[in-house]
Order: structure tokens, then C-alpha cells, then sequence
């Protein structure tokens, strides 16, 4: 190789080391060490919960393993990627499970066909290795083609170390409206491309069974817009129902969306800034809580 060739391929090396949390939305998920306790559902998790907060109520060291509903809705997917990312050295951590109806509903013709889940070309399908920093695998893999934003950051959001994604977007009432108008739009269309599966909340149970061994799952289903709510009962009506089981093997299931109407929302799906701070806080209180009367009765007994 050519002495200019070689400096070709050194300085891209050096470009590559320079990812951060603006440069991808995912990119430090596949890079921080194994972790024992986590947050784990999609972009509502990943941009509504924030670790930092959490942490300081309940003394733990939570990770934000959330990502979207395109890449870890319920499935082997999602949950080989969990048992890959866990620590398995401590039986004492806290395991937030958020849940929701586009979790356990399929896009395919067969919402059961394990085989064409979309998730399963996804990074969280694909990568092998989800503690390597850096990770060359996600670098070459998966932001080929987007290099230019290691450069030029993007300042719309920032992936923390701690997995929150921190969205920075303005919260003028024009600008959520229009979001918001967006986004429902958007989920309007995928009602009628929505089946349930059966399979995926097979694999919530199986999820939820799996991290019992690790430690306490709350099982939680976030608060969204009223709008959006009434979508998601038109798709699933009868979703609480369908977390009956896992809820019944879980440490507790606290559901949210009595109080949509207390908090705002970016577009009508995700929790602002602001609200995902009360939500952090008020879920780890609930947590503190339950582990406070588990340990009571362990105690008794």
C-alpha cells in the first residue's frame, strides 16, 4: 500500500474513534461495559427515561437498554441482545420493563413468523459483540454512509453513557403541533397494518422470566398524548389484559396512562425533557416503594 494510501486509511480510523452520542442514536449502547440492572423497551423508554434520575432515588446503576419500536419491540431479537448486554455477576438488579401495544404487534403478514421479524437485520439482531469500545463491527456495519455526522454532529440529540437519549428539539406550541400532527399520522397508518402476535408477548413473558433470575422487574407502560392514546385502544383494546401474565410474574406493573393528560410530549408519542424527569421520578418512587414491601415480608417470613 501507497504511503498516501495508508495515511487514507489511518486518518478514517481516526474519524471512526471520534463517535459520540451526537454522532449516532445507538452507537454507545454497543460500546459500554455489561451492565446488571436495566431499562429496556423502545424510543418511548429510550428518550422518556432517564437512568440519572432513576439512580439517584434507588441508589442502583440502571442502563438504558431501550432503542425503537423498529428494533426492539418483543422477539428472540431483542432478548438475545439483552441476555448479551447483561452482567450475570449480581441476582440484586432492577429491571424496568416498559411495555406497550406496537411492542406486541407485528407489521408482517404473519405476525408469529419468527423468521421475517424486521428487527432481525437490525443492529440489535445483528451485533454479536455489545460491550466493545470502540466497536468497528457498528461503525462499519451500520453507520456506512453517515460518517459526515462523527464531523459534523448533529445537535437534535445526544445519547448519554448511561443510554438516555436526550432529544434537543423546540417546545414552542407551533413546533409540537407540528410534530405531533406529523407523528399521528404516521400511526394512524400503521393501524391497519398491525396484527398481534402472539409470539412476541411470549417472548415479553420470556423476557420478564429470564431477568427474574437477575433481580425485581416492574413492568411499566408510559404515559403518551390523548391523541395517541386513542389510537392505541383502537389497535389494542384489550391490552392490559394481554399483560396479565407477565405482570403476574413480575415484581409489579404500574400503567401510566390515567395521568397523559399531566405531562407534554415532543410529538405526541415521547415524553419532553421536562416530563420524562417526573415520570423518571415518579416510577423509581413506585419502585422504592414495592422493594421496601418485598423486603418487609421477606423479613416476616
Amino acid at each position: 500500500m501507497s504511503l498516501f494510501g495508508t495515511l487514507c486509511v489511518i486518518s478514517f480510523f481516526i474519524v471512526l474513534l471520534g463517535a459520540d452520542g451526537y454522532s449516532d442514536p445507538y452507537y454507545l449502547r454497543f460500546t459500554s461495559p455489561k451492565q446488571s440492572s436495566f431499562i429496556i423497551g423502545t424510543s418511548k423508554a429510550a428518550q422518556g427515561l432517564n437512568p440519572s434520575v432513576i439512580n439517584k432515588i434507588l441508589h442502583k446503576n440502571i442502563y438504558n437498554y431501550s432503542f425503537d419500536r423498529s428494533k426492539s419491540p418483543f422477539g428472540p431479537a431483542y432478548l438475545e441482545s439483552i441476555k448479551r448486554k447483561l452482567s450475570k455477576e449480581k441476582k440484586d438488579g432492577v429491571f424496568i420493563v416498559t411495555v406497550d401495544c406496537w411492542s406486541i404487534y407485528c407489521r408482517d403478514k404473519d405476525p408469529n413468523d419468527i423468521s421475517n421479524f424486521g428487527e432481525n437485520n437490525s443492529c440489535v439482531g445483528e451485533m454479536e459483540n455489545v460491550n466493545q469500545n470502540p466497536n468497528f463491527q457498528y461503525l462499519t456495519q451500520y453507520m456506512s454512509g453517515n460518517y459526515y455526522r462523527i464531523i459534523f454532529k448533529p445537535s437534535t440529540a445526544q445519547l448519554h453513557e448511561n443510554g438516555w437519549l436526550e432529544v434537543l428539539l423546540d417546545m414552542d406550541s407551533k413546533s409540537v403541533a407540528r410534530r405531533t400532527e406529523s407523528t399521528l399520522v404516521e400511526y394512524k397508518d400503521l393501524l391497519s397494518l398491525s396484527r398481534f402476535s402472539q409470539v412476541r408477548l411470549d417472548y415479553l413473558v420470556e423476557t420478564v422470566d429470564y431477568l427474574k433470575q437477575y433481580g425485581h422487574v416492574y413492568l411499566v407502560r408510559l404515559p403518551v398524548s390523548p391523541k395517541l392514546m386513542e389510537i392505541e385502544n383502537q389497535l389494542s383494546p384489550n391490552f392490559n389484559k394481554f399483560m396479565q401474565l407477565p405482570a403476574g410474574k413480575s415484581s409489579g406493573f404500574l400503567d401510566l396512562t390515567s395521568k397523559n393528560k399531566r405531562f407534554l410530549y415532543t410529538d405526541g408519542v415521547h415524553l419532553s425533557k421536562r416530563s420524562g424527569k417526573l415520570v423518571s421520578e415518579e416510577i423509581a418512587r413506585w419502585i422504592k416503594n414495592r422493594e421496601r414491601v418485598v423486603d418487609t415480608n421477606h423479613h416476616k417470613q
